[in-house]
C-alpha cells in the first residue's frame, strides 16, 4: 500500500476477481482520470500506515486538499494488497447493510462522513448508533476510511461518542495543504497540466509561471486540477497577476463560471443541486423540475447535452451500487452554485419550490443566524413560500425529527412566529425522551421558550418529564446550558434533590438493571453499553460537588461499573493499541536545482 499501483481502466485485469474488478471500476468512476495524476505524499503514507496498523483512518483537511483522491488510491490499494471487497458507503445504514461478519476482508470508504459542506447532525447521530458495528468489523479484519472537512469534524466531535470507536481519535491524519512540500506541490501541478486537457499552446504559455503557482500559499490539488481544464481558464489571462487571483479566490471564480455558462448548462447544475448532489442517470425529471429548468431558460434535451459536456469539469458521472448518477465534481462547485442562487430571487424560488424537503431542511436557514457553510439564506419575504412547502412534509419519524432540528437551529424568531401561528398544534405534539442531549424535541422546546412561544402549561409538563428521566434513566442532559434556562431555579433544585435522595442510594440496582439490558452481539464492547451511565454519573458528581454525601456513592458506582465491564469482557479480546497519526511535512528542499520539473510540461 505504501507503493501503490495506480490503475487505469486498461490494466484492471491485474485484479483477478471479477467482483473486485467491478468494485475498482466504481472507485475509478468516482474520481475519473484524476487518479491517474495521483502523487504519493506523506499524508498518503501516514494514511496507509494507519489503515495497516489500526484498520481505520480519518482523513481530515480543508476543502480541495485532496482527501477523496487519497481515499480512492487507498481503496484501490486495498483491493490489490488484501483482496478486500470494497464499498463506497453513503451513510450509516449503508454500512450496516454491507458489513458481513462472514466476510472479514472488507474495505469501507465513507466520503464526507459528517456532512459535505456543513455539519450534518443527522449523519453524526446515525454514526453514533453504528460505531459498535464498525468496531466489531475492524476487529474481524475490515478496513474503514472516513473523510471530513476539518471544521465539520470539529463541530461534530461534541456530538460523537468517540468512546464507542476509540480509533476515531487514534487514527487521524490531518492534511495541511500549506505544509505540502515544495516537491509534492510541483509534482501535483505538473501531473494535472501535463496530463490535463489544455491545448499545448496554453501549456507553453503558462509553463514559466507554474513554479510561482505551486509556491502560492493558497495552492491546493483542486487548483491544479482546474488549471489543467480549459473550462476553468476560458477567461483567464495568462500572466502572474491573473494566476495569483485564480489561486487566491477559487470559489469566486467558480461563481463567475456558473453565472456565465449557457442556460442549458446552468439548468443541468440546478438539477443536480435540487437532487442534493446526486442525480440518477439516465435523467428523469419530475414536473416541478421540468418547470424549474424551463424558467431557467433550458430544456430537457439541453440538460442531457450539457451534462455530457460538463462531465469531468463541473460534474462527473459515477457508478455506485451498480447504478450511474451525476454528481458535482467537487463540493466547492455546489458551494458556488448555492452562492449564485442566493443572489437571484427567481432562482431562489425555483430552489425552494423544487428541492426535496429532506435536503432543504439541511441546506437553508431562515434569516442570517450565523450557521457556517449554509447553502441558501432565505429572506423574510420568502418565509410563507417555505412554510407552504413544509405542509407537504412526510408524516414519518425521520422527517419529524429533521423538522424539529430545522426549527431549533436554522430559523430566526420571525420564521418561528409565523410557523407556530399557522400550526399551533405542533407545539402540543412535542415530546421529550432520553437522551436529552440528543432529543430534537428538547432542542425545539428550548428554542420556542427562548423566543416566548411556549405556553407555560407545556413548559411545566416538559419540566416534569425531565425530572423523571434524570432519575429513571438516569439522564444528565438537563445540566446543558440551554435546558438549564428552560427550568426554573426551583425545578432545577428539585431535580438535584431527587438525584441525591432517590437515585444515589439505589445505584446498585441501577447498575444491575443496565447489566441486564446488555446485548453482546449488538453492543459488542460492554464499555460502550455503560458509556451513557458513566457519563451521567460523572456529570452528577461535578454538579453535586457542594454535597459531601454525594461523592462516595458515585465513586463506588463508577468502580462497580468497571468491575461489571471487566466481568462481561472476560471472554472477549480487548487488545487495543493506541497511536495518534498526525502528519507534519518535513518541508524539505530539493537538492536538484539544475532544472525545473515543468521543463517538459508542454511536450
Amino acid at each position: 500500500m505504501l507503493v501503490p499501483r495506480v490503475y487505469g481502466l486498461g490494466d484492471l485485469s491485474q485484479i483477478l476477481d471479477e467482483r473486485a474488478h467491478n468494485q475498482a471500476k466504481e472507485i475509478l468512476s468516482a474520481l475519473g482520470d484524476d487518479l491517474g495524476k495521483f502523487v504519493i505524499t506523506e499524508a498518503y503514507q501516514h494514511s496507509a500506515k494507519a489503515l495497516v496498523e489500526h484498520g481505520f483512518v480519518l482523513l481530515l483537511g480543508e476543502a480541495a486538499c485532496g482527501k477523496s483522491t487519497i481515499a480512492a488510491a487507498l481503496a484501490v490499494s486495498a483491493l490489490d494488497e488484501w483482496g478486500c471487497a470494497t464499498f463506497k458507503i453513503r451513510n450509516a445504514d449503508d454500512f450496516v447493510a454491507h458489513s458481513n461478519p462472514l466476510e472479514p476482508k472488507q474495505f469501507f470508504w465513507v466520503d464526507d462522513a459528517f456532512g459535505a459542506t456543513q455539519y450534518d447532525w443527522a449523519s453524526a447521530s446515525e454514526w453514533n448508533r453504528v460505531f459498535p458495528h464498525i468496531q466489531a468489523a475492524i476487529r474481524r479484519g475490515a478496513r474503514v476510511l472516513f473523510t471530513s472537512r476539518d471544521h465539520i469534524y470539529k463541530s461534530a466531535r461534541q456530538f460523537l461518542k468517540e468512546s464507542a470507536l476509540p480509533v476515531l481519535r487514534e487514527s487521524q491524519v490531518v492534511i495541511h495543504v500549506e505544509q505540502l512540500s515544495k516537491e509534492e506541490k510541483e509534482q501535483i501541478l505538473y501531473n494535472h497540466i501535463r496530463l490535463g486537457s489544455q491545448p499545448d499552446k496554453f501549456k507553453t504559455k503558462v509553463k514559466p509561471l507554474l513554479s510561482d503557482v505551486a509556491a502560492h500559499p493558497n495552492f491546493s490539488p483542486e487548483i491544479a486540477r482546474r488549471l489543467g481544464n480549459p473550462l476553468f481558464t476560458s477567461r483567464l489571462v495568462v500572466c502572474k497577476g491573473s494566476l495569483d487571483n485564480f489561486v487566491a479566490h477559487p470559489v469566486e471564480l467558480l461563481c463567475e463560471i456558473v453565472r456565465t455558462i449557457d442556460s442549458g448548462s446552468r439548468s443541468a447544475l440546478a438539477l443536480v443541486f435540487m437532487r442534493g448532489g446526486n442525480l440518477p442517470s439516465p435523467v428523469k425529471m419530475t414536473k416541478d423540475e421540468e418547470n424549474a429548468v424551463s424558467l431557467m431558460g433550458g430544456s430537457t434535451s439541453e440538460v442531457r447535452t450539457a451534462l455530457n459536456s460538463l462531465d469531468g469539469s463541473l460534474v462527473i458521472q459515477s457508478m455506485q451500487g451498480g447504478t450511474y448518477s451525476w454528481r458535482f465534481k467537487h463540493p466547492t462547485v455546489r458551494d458556488a452554485f448555492g452562492t449564485v442562487i442566493a443572489e437571484d430571487r427567481e432562482l431562489m424560488d425555483i430552489y425552494l419550490a423544487g428541492t426535496p424537503l429532506d435536503r432543504l431542511l439541511n441546506e437553508v436557514t431562515c434569516g442570517d443566524i450565523g450557521v457556517p457553510g449554509v447553502k441558501v439564506i432565505v429572506p423574510s419575504d420568502r418565509y410563507e413560500l417555505l412554510i407552504t412547502r413544509l405542509e407537504t412534509i412526510d408524516d414519518t419519524v425521520m422527517m419529524a425529527w429533521q423538522l424539529q432540528r430545522f426549527l431549533a437551529f436554522r430559523c430566526d424568531r420571525e420564521f418561528l412566529g409565523h410557523y407556530i401561528a399557522k400550526y399551533p398544534e405542533f407545539v402540543h405534539g412535542l415530546r421529550v425522551g432520553s437522551y436529552i442531549y440528543a432529543d430534537s424535541g428538547v432542542d425545539t422546546l428550548v428554542r420556542l421558550h427562548e423566543f416566548g412561544f411556549l405556553p407555560e402549561c407545556k413548559r411545566f409538563e416538559v419540566a416534569a418529564t425531565i425530572r423523571e428521566l434524570a432519575v429513571e434513566t438516569p439522564d444528565s442532559g438537563f445540566l446543558r446550558e440551554g435546558v438549564r434556562g428552560f427550568l426554573t431555579s426551583e425545578e432545577f433544585g428539585t431535580i438535584l434533590e431527587d438525584i441525591r435522595t432517590k437515585l444515589l442510594p439505589n445505584l446498585g440496582g441501577t447498575i444491575e438493571s443496565w447489566r441486564g439490558t446488555y446485548d453482546a452481539e449488538w453492543n459488542n464492547d460492554p464499555e460502550n453499553h455503560f458509556d451513557e451511565l458513566v457519563s451521567a454519573l460523572k456529570d452528577f458528581r461535578d454538579e453535586l460537588v457542594e454535597y459531601p454525601d454525594a461523592k462516595a456513592p458515585i465513586e463506588w458506582a463508577l468502580v462497580k461499573i468497571s468491575e461489571v465491564i471487566e466481568d462481561l469482557r472476560s471472554n472477549q479480546s480487548a487488545d487495543r493499541d493506541s497511536d495518534v497519526f498526525r502528519w507534519e511535512s518535513s518541508g524539505g528542499k530539493s537538492d536538484d536545482t539544475s532544472r525545473s520539473i515543468f521543463d517538459d510540461v508542454d511536450q
